[in-house]
């Protein structure tokens, strides 16, 4: 298995919105009602709002990590969100890194977080943050893993439900 990372291209939207809808729908699908997980994935995967967001590069960085040339996996950074624990300092988040199941103990996640920090520290950036739900134990050992530390929590809407999320951030050496 030969696992690369790329830029996804705004020609790719289809592919994008179908691999965003997939791997949430893989990830939620056993802690949320049908009709919950139907209504977001509608919203945050409708391939016209993925293809904004494509062309708004100056904002929004999408990564594909590839098994050869199939999409298994990707990251969104964006650079428009920031908290106030930051001070005005330059940030980037890290709203998504999504992965196909069977791809996880492949390092395809660690492929995607390693571009995403390469990214960060050639921005300049001080700082990486993102949110992630406070029961997906993995995920935030994951990110420990990297030196991310807890800073807060907030709330995230799911259809008509409200989960928890922690605030992670990451100092980025300059």
């Amino acid at each position: 298995m030969s696992l690369t990372v790329r830029l996804v291209e705004p020609s790719e939207f289809e592919a994008l919105a179908q691999l965003g809808r997939e791997t949430f729908y893989e990830t939620w699908k056993d802690y949320n009602t049908a009709e919950d997980m139907q209504t977001y994935l509608a919203e945050a995967f409708d391939s016209a709002k993925i293809k904004k967001d494509l062309l708004n590069s100056s904002v929004n960085t999408f990564l594909f990590v590839l098994d050869l040339k199939t999409p298994v996996g990707y990251a969104k950074l964006r650079r428009d969100r920031t908290y106030d624990e930051f001070h005005g300092a330059q940030v980037i988040e890290m709203e998504r890194i999504y992965v196909k199941g069977e791809y996880q103990k492949q390092k395809a996640g660690k492929a995607l977080m390693d571009e995403s920090l390469r990214i960060a520290r050639q921005e300049k950036h001080e700082w990486i943050w993102l949110g992630v739900n406070i029961d997906n134990h993995k995920a935030i050992q994951f990110y420990k893993n990297y030196g991310f530390e807890i800073f807060g929590s907030k709330m995230f809407k799911l259809g008509d439900a409200e989960d928890e999320d922690y605030l992670m951030k990451l100092k980025l050496s300059q």
